[in-house]
């Protein structure tokens, strides 16, 4: 062929196909040695593209992972009861042969205070409704409450009166008093919210009502093991206010409708008052008012009978149950609404107990830590059922 020139005749399309090197410069073929460094150079632009497409791709995987533990700790912290007496307090330890809770109650190990905003509370009971209504006392209302995690709580919202009558110190001296409560037989505070002027408290929902509702109500008879052993944790409970917290609380109103059936039947003491004692001696002597209180709750335990009952005569279970238990007749008083054990020693026990702890000296009456070794004592007594 001819030599392929810019004025020859032969049209060098395409140049690939133009094998004589003096088509080269004419057609703009490279030399195999350009073509080759180019390749090179196209291969790590590719390279380089790749490994930033790669790295970018993780960067963005490592920040979607990362980030949104960062901002969920931070909004969780600012959630969170600032005071330092509210963080990781654990939950006294209540006897091993006990039945353990459930797993929704926390009372296991309570870390933190949560602080509830009002919107998702209100929320939560469906805007403070009626039928959320669990019930009423001096304080407020108390209502069921399903948080959005599907956890039930009990919310107890102060009314006027008392918003009016306790400033925002004395709630927050409550709430520090509050924190540090925890055992597995007081109905143990979750949290609280102190928005618009509101005033609540959100508590562990106990399901099975009050040991009144049980005794007194519509809901089910209880049988005698359950009752003891319903009567020896609630003493736990008790004890525990009076000597393993400081400083000691009082609750000046134990009574049946105080004392709550948790998950698996546990007794849970609630409604305690917050007030201080001005000496010693005030605080002996309210400590005895509890144990004689307790020792109603006892008689109305083994008897079924109310606290106080117009129908009856006479009508206080104190002066009604007392003379035939201390005549040695304490079979008398004891429930007839449920069958009776061939075993009946542990509840005679039980008056026996109930007598003391009813002495008209109060310095007669025993402590609450006695109350609970000899409640221990009593349960641990084998109820023979018919």
């Amino acid at each position: 062929s001819s030599t392929c020139t810019a004025n020859a005749d032969r049209i060098c399309t395409p140049c690939s196909l133009c094998q004589s090197s003096s088509c080269w410069d004419v057609c703009g073929v490279l030399s195999l040695s350009e073509s080759q460094q180019q390749d090179q150079q196209e291969i790590k632009k590719l390279v380089v593209i790749i490994g930033s497409s790669v790295l970018g791709c993780l960067l963005i995987f490592v920040a979607c992972c990362v980030f949104p533990r960062i901002i969920k700790k931070r909004s969780e912290g600012k959630g969170r009861i600032q005071c330092g007496f509210c963080i990781g307090k654990p939950v006294a330890e209540a006897d091993p042969n006990l039945n353990p809770l459930p797993p929704l109650s926390l009372t296991t190990f309570v870390g933190e205070t949560q602080v509830y905003r009002l919107s998702e509370l209100k929320d939560a009971t469906h805007g403070f409704k009626e039928f959320s209504e669990l019930g009423r006392g001096s304080f407020g209302f108390v209502y069921k409450a399903v948080l959005p995690d599907g956890r039930q709580v009990a919310v107890k919202r102060a009314n006027a009166a008392t918003i009016i009558h306790t400033n925002s110190r004395d709630f927050e001296a409550e709430l520090e008093i509050l924190c540090n409560v925890k055992h597995t037989n007081i109905v143990n505070l979750l949290g609280y919210c102190a928005e618009m002027g509101e005033r609540l408290l959100v508590y562990e929902y106990m399901p099975h009502g009050t040991l009144y509702d049980h005794l007194h109500g519509d809901l089910s008879p209880l049988g005698w093991d359950l009752r003891l052993n319903i009567a020896f944790q609630a003493s736990r409970g008790l004890e525990y206010l009076h000597n393993e917290v400081s400083p000691p609380i009082i609750h000046r109103d134990v009574k049946t409708s105080n004392i709550l059936l948790d998950f698996e039947w546990g007794a849970r003491i609630a409604d305690f008052h917050i007030v201080s004692a001005t000496t010693d001696n005030d605080l002996s002597g309210n400590m005895e008012d509890d144990v004689y209180n307790f020792g109603i709750v006892l008689l109305e335990i083994l008897s079924g009978r109310k606290a106080y009952d117009r129908d009856c005569t006479p009508p206080g279970i104190v002066e009604w149950a007392l003379p035939p238990i201390r005549r040695g007749k304490a079979a008398a008083i004891i429930d007839r609404n449920i069958a009776l054990p061939r075993n009946v020693e542990p509840l005679l026990k039980l008056a026996d107990l109930a007598e003391l702890l009813l002495k008209e000296n109060p310095s007669e009456r025993p402590s609450m830590n006695s109350v609970v070794s000899s409640l221990e004592q009593i349960v641990k007594c084998e109820l023979i059922l018919s």
